[in-house]
Parts: C-alpha cells; sequence; structure tokens
C-alpha cells in the first residue's frame, strides 16, 4: 500500500484561510472465520471467506475564518470520499450464517457539506452551533444479502441490489450547539465562577443495518444536557449536570443477528441521567 495527501492552502485575508485537500489511503483485506452464506445447493460459498482491501480517495475544500477582532469563528468546507471495495459487516437469512460477516460493496460514496460557528463576545459568554450534510450511499453493490422482510423463504432471492441505498449509521443531517454562561463569585473562600451550560445535539433518521430494512430505521432524536456548578483558576471544579434532560426515548441502533430469520434487536440509548462531578487539578 502507497498512502498520501497532498495540502494547499491560501491566506486570503489576514483571519481568513482558503484550503483543498486530497489523499489516498485504504484499508487492509481479511478473512471471514465465522461462517459464510450457502449456495442454492447449499455448499459455502468459498469466496466470501475473504475480503478484499479497501481503496480510499478523498476531496475536501474549505474555509476557515475569524470576525469581530476573532471573537467569531465561522469555518465551511465541501467534502466528498470515493471507496472502492467498501467493507460492510452484513448478515444474512440464511440458516448456514451463523453471523455476520464482512463483505465488500463494489463502490461507495459519501459527500456533503460541514459548518461550525462560535461566538464569544465577552470572558463571561460564549456560544456554538456545528451542522453537516451528508449522502453517504451506495453506489454499487449488487449481491448484498437481502433484507429479513425479503429472507427465509423458499422463494426469497440469494441476494438483492442496494446499489443507490444510504449507507448505514449515517444520518443525513446532524447538528450539535451549547452554550455557557459565567460570572465571578467567591465561594468556600476562593475566587472563582459560578457557570452556567448547556449542550446538545440532533440527527436525523438512519438505517442500522448494511442492508436498509423497513424494520432497521432509526427514527431522528435530539438529546440535550444542562451543567450548574463553580470553578476556580487553581483547578477546582464542582458541578451537577443532567443528560438527555427531556428523557427522550430512542435507539442507537436496530440490528438484525446472523443464524435466524425475523429477529430485530435494538440498543436503546441511555434515559435521563444526573450527578455530581468533583475536578482537582494539582
Amino acid at each position: 500500500n502507497f498512502s498520501y495527501d497532498l495540502n494547499l492552502s491560501y491566506r486570503i485575508a489576514p483571519d481568513v484561510l482558503a484550503y483543498a485537500t486530497y489523499a489516498k489511503t485504504f484499508k487492509s483485506g481479511g478473512i471471514n472465520l465465522n461462517g459464510v452464506p450457502n449456495d442454492a445447493a447449499g455448499n459455502p460459498l468459498l469466496a466470501a471467506g475473504s475480503v478484499k482491501p479497501e481503496s480510499l480517495n478523498h476531496f475536501e475544500a474549505g474555509v476557515k475564518a475569524q470576525f469581530w477582532d476573532r471573537r467569531i469563528t465561522f469555518n465551511l468546507s465541501g467534502f466528498r470520499t470515493d471507496i472502492d471495495d467498501f467493507q460492510a459487516l452484513v448478515s444474512n437469512g440464511q440458516l448456514g450464517v451463523l453471523r455476520g460477516y464482512l463483505a465488500n460493496a463494489e463502490k461507495a460514496r459519501t459527500q456533503g457539506i460541514e459548518w461550525d460557528f462560535s461566538i464569544r463576545p465577552s470572558e463571561r459568554f460564549n456560544a456554538y452551533v456545528n451542522g453537516a450534510y451528508t449522502d453517504a450511499t451506495y453506489v454499487r453493490f449488487v449481491d448484498a444479502p437481502c433484507p429479513p422482510e425479503l429472507s427465509g423463504g423458499a422463494s426469497s432471492p440469494a441476494n438483492c441490489d442496494i446499489s443507490g441505498q444510504r449507507l448505514p449509521g449515517v444520518s443525513e443531517w446532524t447538528f450539535s450547539y451549547g452554550a455557557e454562561y459565567n460570572v465571578p463569585v467567591r465561594l468556600l473562600g476562593q475566587d472563582g465562577q459560578a457557570y452556567l451550560g448547556f449542550d446538545g445535539n440532533y440527527r436525523s433518521s438512519f438505517s442500522s443495518n448494511p442492508t436498509p430494512s423497513a424494520y432497521t430505521w432509526v427514527d431522528g432524536y435530539s438529546l440535550n444536557n444542562f451543567r450548574l456548578g463553580f470553578r476556580t483558576d487553581a483547578g477546582f471544579d464542582i458541578f451537577g449536570w443532567v443528560r438527555n434532560a427531556f428523557d427522550v426515548q430512542y435507539f442507537e441502533a436496530l440490528n438484525v443477528p446472523g443464524g435466524n430469520t425475523g429477529l430485530i434487536t435494538g440498543q436503546p440509548g441511555d434515559p435521563r441521567t444526573w450527578g455530581v462531578t468533583f475536578k482537582a487539578a494539582f
């Protein structure tokens, strides 16, 4: 393997930098030890016992900028990644498959736009919002394992063409955001800051199975967290916090386990959780 990257940048203004990047890299191949699909005669498909290396070409261009005496930072970038022989961990509905196994999609692609914005008008307040739009699809995957709704029957196809469908685990839209406000106070004989912070994130729906299925789409959700505390310049910090403050019920993933037909397993996300944290640096 020979991996490398090329970077070009140009400073348009003292606080505005434009750049472009190209990277070439790979992921090594491997073998499947835990079971592979059978052919129509019930014999193992030995060709599925090995996995080809993955080859990746990545392109990115963007701008990094600061304004208002560097109180505002705004970064914007567009990207595209082309992947040949994309390695996907798949499950097959055939009984001869004991577990999930690695398979190669002939070609996959992810492309989109990312941006981040932060503002710090004073030492007492800061806020940020980041976002991304991502289009991640199989460009060509003609022999993928079929989703569970097309598996297990006598007339079920041996494989399915899922070219053009969404890659697993990728939401089209994602956002993260947060803010913190502080005031100077004296507490426990120490000068420091009392602060109130908030952060959160949102992601739109996504497929959590390598072969998209009507039963493995996870609905979009938003999680929000709060913290309230006191800290000193000497490194002491105590704060109370609550995560998933609005007790949103959501799944992190819905999976199709190997070696069965029709079973969908889900991994629930954490419910509302609260606690207190102490920190000390010395």
